[in-house]
């Protein structure tokens, strides 16, 4: 009984920092692409080459959101690799989906989820975002996710094929 009400007052003490409003923007000049951070995670390291930035919460969770060159506009080549890099690293992968303007993909690892969304950006880059964040609070980031899919775009006047939904966000 004890192991349960611990349990449920570790997932209500997160709750209300992801159900608050006040989203903040994160904006790349170098690579020409912003998206939107949650609220109640902070920035704890910025790239020292311009390309992106690291912000954490309170319960564990990571972000990082960052652009990367993609060689010759192998962009689906690029997302393969990176799903490639993290089954290495031991996260199961659940969930890929690889378009040529945008990919996702989710997996598993111990007690963590991750969710990385990448989409292209009109100099043939890529800005990318990777959600890591504890699996006991599933259903409090599965909104996040939306959001952040939502917002991950390039600058304006810049057309890609990037949908507004997160698939796939909750691993089997």
């Amino acid at each position: 009984m004890r192991h349960a009400l611990l349990l449920i007052a570790s997932l209500c003490a997160a709750t209300p920092v992801l159900a608050a409003d006040n989203w903040t923007h994160y904006a790349n000049p170098r690579f020409d692409y912003s998206a939107e951070v949650p609220p109640g995670f902070r920035l704890t390291q910025e790239s020292d080459n311009g390309d992106g930035a690291t912000f954490e919460s309170r319960d564990g969770a990571r972000l990082l959101i960052f652009g990367a060159f993609v060689d010759d506009g192998a962009f689906a080549a690029d997302t393969r690799q990176r799903i490639i890099w993290d089954s290495q690293k031991g996260w199961q992968i659940t969930y890929e989906k690889v378009t040529p303007g945008w990919a996702s993909y989710s997996g598993a690892k111990g007690g963590d989820i991750r969710y990385s969304r990448a989409v292209t950006l009109c100099d043939g880059s890529a800005a990318h975002f990777q959600l890591t964040y504890p699996r006991t609070a599933l259903k409090a980031y599965n909104n996040v996710v939306d959001r952040m899919v939502k917002s991950l775009r390039p600058a304006a006047g810049c057309s890609n094929q990037a949908p507004t939904s997160a698939p796939g966000a909750a691993p089997n």
